[in-house]
């Protein structure tokens, strides 16, 4: 979905409290959080917020995407709900709102300009999706760069070996016992990794 159809859908949450009785509640809704738009209500004497905002939303591995947020909360701060006429005095904080309803709209795309948006199981999917094409393309870019080698040859056994022995706690370790040499570029910490499998089927890794 675009902007446009979020909007929507803030325009109706909005119509849906008007249509029950609620009245705009003009004296609670003065000042900036960084919110994209708020309107608030209030009946008798309950307050209600309905609150689009921007956000960060931290996944697996800290990846992160932006989100813009739909969320519909009560105000329970009594400077607030006890405040009648225009005083300007009653503010209402965003970040303590008790939260009744919550529409996660996350942005498809790496930059901030995409007026794209999916919600829930979707966007999940097409993220991680999107993500798996651009780590199967910097995965191709390095190896490009850092190619994959296999050692067999005597001379870098041998210059291997003693680091081999610590590892596994073999000062007596034979060069012969080194089966291969396996090098390959490390992306996480920008270096080689070094693998190395021994005729007894150790497997030791070295950077």
């Amino acid at each position: 979905m675009k902007s446009t159809e979020i909007n929507a859908i803030y325009a109706a949450k909005v119509a849906e409290y008007l249509a029950a009785g609620y009245t705009i509640n003009t004296n609670s809704m003065n000042g900036s959080q960084g919110e994209i738009a708020k309107i608030d209500f209030r009946k008798g004497d309950e307050v209600v917020r309905i609150l689009l905002h921007k956000e960060t939303i931290w996944g697996e591995h800290f990846h992160t995407n932006d989100a813009v947020v739909l969320t519909i909360g009560r105000c329970t701060e009594e400077q607030v709900i006890n405040t009648r006429g225009f005083s300007r005095d009653a503010i209402i904080w965003n970040n303590r709102l008790e939260v009744i309803e919550e529409r996660t709209f996350l942005q498809m795309g790496r930059w901030s300009d995409v007026d794209w948006y999916l919600e829930g199981e979707e966007a999940t999917k097409a993220i991680e999706k999107n993500r798996s094409r651009w780590r199967n393309h910097f995965a191709m870019e390095n190896e490009k760069v850092h190619p994959r080698k296999e050692y067999k040859d005597e001379a870098s056994k041998k210059a291997i070996l003693p680091a081999v022995r610590r590892h596994l706690g073999k000062p007596k370790m034979k060069v012969e016992r080194i089966d291969t040499v396996t090098r390959t570029w490390d992306e996480d910490n920008n270096r080689y990794e070094y693998t190395v499998k021994t005729v007894g089927k150790n497997t030791v890794r070295l950077h």
